[in-house]
């Protein structure tokens, strides 16, 4: 007994020991872990120093040790400084799956990719979760610098690697618009140009997924002076990279040109480009084989990539119409089930997307009519009266589907027009009650203003007079925009301009207003006062801004497409032949 009773002391001794140790590692490890996430070196490096085993403790469940944390923090001298204690078989060491070197590649910072790929040049091969290289990930989240080291350093080995994980890359690269490194692989590896990927799709598939550049037209104005440098050099080098895919599958015969097109779904190549609006990808494709233009969608909707443009409103892609010639006339034979044209489409309501480009109902209603007249131009006689299945012809179909639209645009003008002619009203009655109330009076004899050899005195006559004809012009172009009969043609031109007309005129008679007010004031103070004067002027300035800033834009955008639409399908250049 006395034996047990001697040992059992001792042994509840060691555990407390081992308890005591396992709680301080417990804490030296968190203590690491938040030095890692954090970048403080000098917290870590004080822990290693004493015990230098702890670079190999796995931080959490996942494995993850600190050059993992670290790397993934993008912390460079810290990771820097930890290389140089790692023994060589922990570099490769993984967590979930990856090494810390793939984390590098994701985080995109090259000089952390550099340190470790000098102390291990096998680092950039080894996969990570999924069988995904480093180049690949950093492909996918668009690390561009990191792709090309590590292109310049890998080249070589990835010639070895399967052609679908080479696929992927180049797909993982046309995606991020890394496409000089495309260019190179391509080039390197030309069979990747008729390879497709686990989605059953080809390179081509990928460029036309990508989203169009949305361009505004100040960007198109300025373009010539090479504010968008960067972005034009890739849309460059993108097209180049088609340019040269497609090359290499235009040497293959009809059919299997015509399996390569088609991808996920059944969906072929050139109508997912058509609805995505990709003119010069497909301007592309169809000036090095032609028979494209002939291609349809399916045996029931016959569509062509043009009518898919005249559905989904793509101008740049509707305008390659006009360079094929008579075929336009065997394009618009082709119905859809519905037994609907072209000018079918073309009467239908635009998808919302492409109708939200141009702000206000009005202003869309008024595009919308473009569009349908742009297509009667390349439509015979014939086809502007023919009917679908239900009876309609492309006029029926145009006001039935944009009768709320109408309703919106009218509402929106008539709204517009109210508030505005309440405001030139106002301002009428205002200039017009100051014409026979001069400042400084009138003579008592002869009734002639006193002050009229005054600079001021005429310089608020001339703007009184100006302000009172512009407001009441302002009042009949609003009181007309009221009265009209609101038919779907009036959206073309006559109510745009009669609201152009409008709001123009009520900010000249504002802008003569104000400065028949600061006058005023001037002769009034014009007795060693003028610094009242001065002020007044300034503040009377503001009036005039605010009107002009929150109007500018809406008339500017009136004019624009009312006034410059034909240069919407103006064609200024040859795409195709």
């Amino acid at each position: 007994m006395s034996d047990i009773e001697g040992v059992e002391p001792q042994g509840m001794i060691m555990s407390d020991i081992e308890g005591v140790e396992s709680q301080e590692k417990r804490v030296r490890k968190l203590k690491l872990y938040k030095a890692a996430m954090s970048g403080d070196w000098e917290t870590a490096e004080g822990i290693l120093d004493k015990y230098p085993e702890e670079v190999k403790t796995r931080m959490n469940k996942e494995g993850h040790t600190a050059l993992h944390i670290a790397t993934a923090a993008s912390y460079t001298h810290f990771v820097e400084q930890l290389m140089k204690r790692i023994p060589d078989e922990e570099i490769t060491t993984a967590a979930r799956g990856n090494t810390a070197f793939f984390y590098a590649a994701a985080s995109g910072n090259v000089k952390i990719a550099q340190i470790m790929l000098e102390k291990n040049k096998d680092l950039a091969m080894i996969e990570g979760r999924g069988n995904v290289l480093p180049i690949r990930i950093a492909a996918l989240l668009g690390r561009c610098k990191m792709v090309r080291y590590l292109y310049e350093e890998t080249k070589d080995k990835l010639q070895g690697i399967q052609h679908k994980d080479l696929i992927a890359f180049l797909v993982a690269l046309i995606n991020a618009d890394i496409y000089d490194v495309a260019m190179k692989l391509v080039k390197a590896k030309p069979e990747l140009a008729i390879e497709k990927d686990s989605k059953n799709e080809t390179a081509l598939h990928a460029f036309a997924r990508k989203p169009r550049n949305h361009s505004s037209p100040w960007m198109k104005l300025f373009s010539g002076l090479n504010i968008f440098g960067k972005k034009n050099q890739l849309q460059k080098e993108g097209l180049e990279l088609v340019k040269f895919i497609w090359e290499k599958i235009v040497l293959l015969d009809d059919q299997r040109i015509s399996g390569l097109m088609v991808g996920k779904c059944r969906q072929k190549l050139i109508f997912i480009a058509a609805r995505r609006g990709k003119a010069e990808f497909l301007a592309t494709l169809i000036s090095s084989y032609p028979d494209l233009v002939w291609k349809v969608d399916d045996e029931n909707n016959k569509y062509t990539i043009f009518h898919i443009a005249v559905k989904h409103r793509h101008v740049e892609i509707f305008k390659l119409i006009y360079e094929i010639g008579s075929m336009t006339d065997v394009i618009n034979a082709y119905r859809d089930g519905n037994e609907n044209n072209m000018l079918h489409l073309a009467g239908m309501l635009a998808p919302a997307s492409q109708l939200n480009v141009v702000p206000g109902a009005a202003l869309q209603l008024q595009r919308e009519l473009l569009w349908f007249e742009e297509v009667k131009k390349v439509v015979s006689v014939r086809e502007m009266e023919e009917t679908n299945r239900k009876g309609d012809t492309p006029r029926d179909v145009l006001l039935k589907q944009h009768k709320g639209l109408m309703q919106q645009g009218e509402n929106w003008l008539r709204n517009t027009a109210n508030s505005c002619m309440l405001v030139a009203t106002l301002i009428a009655t205002v200039v017009f009650t100051a014409a026979f109330t001069v400042p400084g009076g009138n003579g008592q004899d002869n009734g002639i203003p006193i002050l009229l050899n005054r600079i001021w005195f005429k310089i608020f006559a001339i703007s009184d007079a100006i302000s009172l004809i512009f407001s009441a012009s302002s009042v009949l172009c609003f009181l007309s925009l009221l009265t009209s009969r609101y038919s779907i043609e009036d959206f073309r031109c006559s109510l745009p301009t009669k609201l152009i007309l409008g709001l123009v005129f009520l900010f000249i008679a504002i802008s003569a207003m104000m400065v028949a007010f600061v006058a005023t004031y001037f002769i009034i103070f014009k007795h060693g006062l003028n610094r009242f004067a001065l002020a007044i002027a300034g503040i009377a300035v503001i009036p005039i801004l605010l009107f002009f800033v929150q109007h500018v834009c809406l008339v500017v955008q009136v004019i624009g497409s009312t006034y410059m639409s034909f240069l919407l399908f103006r064609c200024r250049k040859n795409n195709l032949f």
